[in-house]
C-alpha cells in the first residue's frame, strides 16, 4: 500500500490555510507542505510533487563548491 496526501486547513476561520502533509504508510509524516491559499493550489502543488519527485535529484548542500 503506498503513502498518501492529506490536505488540510490550519489557522482561524477567516485565515485558514490550505497545506498538505504526505505520510507513509505506517502513518509518520514525511513532508509538509507550504501554505496555499485555495484548496485548487494546494492540490496543483500534490500533482506537481507526484510528476517531479521520481526524478529529484539527491543534493549535498554541506559539501563546498569547488
Amino acid at each position: 500500500m503506498p503513502g498518501k496526501f492529506e490536505v488540510y486547513r490550519e489557522g482561524t476561520d477567516k485565515t485558514a490555510e490550505y497545506r498538505f502533509r504526505l505520510k507513509t504508510t505506517q502513518g509518520e509524516v514525511i513532508a509538509v507542505s507550504a501554505p496555499y491559499d485555495s484548496r485548487e493550489a494546494c492540490e496543483r502543488s500534490i500533482e506537481s510533487v507526484r510528476k517531479c519527485a521520481p526524478y529529484a535529484k539527491l543534493v549535498d548542500s554541506e559539501v563546498e563548491p569547488v
